[in-house]
């Protein structure tokens, strides 16, 4: 690798599409069109769907693989009066997909367990000792909820229990699947599905369609949808097709009242209702769901989304909120050593761990090294025989499939092409470690690995006015796969700037370009280099007060650097 694992290169300007101003629809507003044709958006009708996504084609769920199965077999279980064990893993997605299936088989007189796994003593995904416990509970259908579609042995143990096994699920698939009645995972390589980024708990919910419509029953998507937008948006998963629509009518459902759990968290996160939005998800309500799994357990987080009254709900929004601000400062101890236990090692994959990184949240300290080294990242926390490792990558790497080539060497793996997890016994940690390290220098060998910021388009900022902002604030809900659109825009006058946050690592700039004057937040850029004139790369977002807006800047440099913009 040329760049050194310390240094922190400057970002690269790319523009995502050089043709796009040239596809934009006649006589829409120059830079929206410009950014929906760089988004593929090229036509009326299909900027229609888009501003629309209730206007947007609805796939059809029988078409997903195995759903059929599922369905007929879970009939059969609430008809014979069979208990169903619904199993689901401990983060938002596996979480809220609980709450769904939970809330969707009430109503059916379903006789119901659940159970999600501790994540210290059991680990991620399905395991023996949780089948054993179930079948003692008398469980004999057991449906998995974001887990499963790896997890062949221990299907094949359940069945061995006489249990059956349904999967519901959206990882990625194993070369084979488990022996299960049914895997319903919109990317099988068998699937006609239209769309395969659906989160576990979108799956859950398309199940629940079938399963009542099956039945002569309609259901009421007023109760589900909610948690449907949470789960896939906490999950990441890309906020496009299917995905849109889903968290658009369930954000549009939260704007008009809040479940009493929703309720009582959104109080202790200081979110007003009417302000909610895929971003409040991501970073408010999500991580505080998320702490549960990561430093007690889930079932606190799952209490919550079930709870019935504000009187249930406020002391675990509390305790919720709690456990998030341990969590915030445990992650910073943890990347201090991480980086202290790194020093300058300049690997094409880090991998770090130590019996002193709490294991819940190893994924949060591998997410913060590969944005900081700019390479994927892997940490562990290392117990007395075993460990459990989480992986973050970077768009030029799969790391899941990196993973899955050394699983000779792993207890179980599972993931993303993104982000991955793993259990490895110590004793083979020198060796995974030296495999990856080398796959990833295969690999990535004579890639240009310093960040690139993704531009839409470049425009003076006096351009942006009036109906250009509408069209481009009407890009919510925003998120992975549907980023906020981001502009550039040279030679900005700099009238002020102060440094802001408890830590002054934010800057709040006053910029002007022609008679208007912007207010901007720039976040963790208080080491930036300002001068009178600046470049900007930047998104619009809604002022403090909700009626104004504001420029969220990216990245800035002085505009004597002239700092190019690199053609996709």
């Amino acid at each position: 690798m040329t760049i050194p694992a310390l240094e922190q290169p400057l970002k690269r300007w790319r523009l995502r599409d050089p043709e796009a101003h040239l596809h934009g629809i006649p006589r829409f507003p120059r830079i929206t069109a410009t950014v929906l044709a760089a988004r593929g958006i090229t036509t009326r009708p299909a900027a229609d769907v888009f501003y629309k996504p209730h206007l947007s084609p609805v796939h059809d769920p029988l078409v997903l693989p195995g759903m059929r199965e599922a369905v007929t077999r879970t009939r059969r279980a609430i008809s014979d009066g069979e208990l169903i064990a619904l199993f689901g893993d401990f983060d938002v997605d596996g979480v809220t997909s609980l709450a769904v299936l939970s809330l969707g088989l009430r109503p059916l007189g379903a006789h119901y367990t659940r159970y999600i796994p501790e994540r210290f003593s059991e680990g991620y995904g399905l395991n023996t000792g949780a089948i054993e416990t179930l079948h003692r509970r008398g469980a004999t259908l057991l449906i998995t909820a974001d887990c499963g579609i790896s997890s062949k042995e221990e299907v094949a143990y359940a069945n061995s229990l006489g249990m059956d096994a349904i999967i519901l699920d959206h990882h990625t698939v194993p070369d084979e699947l488990p022996d299960a009645v049914a895997a319903v995972n919109p990317k099988r390589r068998d699937s006609d599905y239209p769309f395969d980024e659906m989160a576990a708990v979108g799956v859950s919910y398309r199940f629940l369609q079938v399963l009542y419509e099956s039945l002569g029953r309609e259901l009421d998507d007023s109760e589900f949808l909610d948690l449907v937008a949470l789960g896939t948006v906490v999950d990441v998963a890309p906020l496009v097709d299917e995905n849109r629509a889903m968290v658009v009518q369930g954000l549009a459902q939260m704007q008009t009242g809040l479940r009493p759990g929703l309720d009582a968290l959104s109080t202790v996160a200081r979110v007003a209702p009417d302000r909610i939005a895929a971003e409040t998800l991501g970073f408010a309500l999500g991580p505080r769901m998320n702490a549960a799994g990561r430093l007690k357990h889930a079932r606190l987080a799952l209490s919550l989304l079930l709870a019935e009254t504000p009187i249930e709900a406020r002391p675990l929004a509390e305790e919720l909120d709690r456990l998030n601000r341990q969590r915030q400062q445990e992650t910073q101890d943890a990347c201090d050593l991480a980086e202290e236990l790194l020093g300058a090692a300049d690997d094409p994959l880090v991998m770090v761990g130590s019996p002193n990184i709490h294991a819940g949240i190893v994924g949060l300290v591998a997410a913060r090294l590969a944005d900081r080294r700019n390479r994927p990242a892997i940490v562990y926390d290392q117990g007395p025989t075993e460990s459990r490792a989480s992986a973050r990558s970077i768009p030029a790497f799969d790391i899941v499939s990196a993973i899955r080539r050394e699983k000779d060497l792993l207890v179980r793996h599972g993931g993303h092409r993104a982000a991955a997890g793993f259990t490895v016994r110590n004793e083979h940690l020198p060796e995974l470690h030296q495999r990856l390290v080398a796959y990833a220098g295969e690999t990535l060998d004579g890639r240009d690995l310093r960040p690139v910021m993704e531009i839409d388009a470049e425009t003076p900022l006096a351009e942006v006015a009036g109906i250009e902002i509408k069209g481009l604030m009407k890009f919510e809900p925003c998120g992975q796969g549907n980023r906020k659109p981001v502009l550039l825009s040279r030679g900005v006058e700099l009238r002020g700037h102060r440094f802001v946050g408890a830590d002054e690592k934010h800057l709040k700039l006053l910029l002007r370009d022609g008679p208007a004057a912007w207010n901007a937040i720039a976040f963790n850029q208080a080491d930036a280099q300002l001068a009178d004139r600046v470049d900007i790369v930047y998104s619009l977002k809604p002022g403090w007060r909700g009626d104004t807006v504001e420029l969220e800047v990216l990245d800035i440099a002085p505009s004597d650097a002239a700092r190019p913009l690199e053609l996709a």
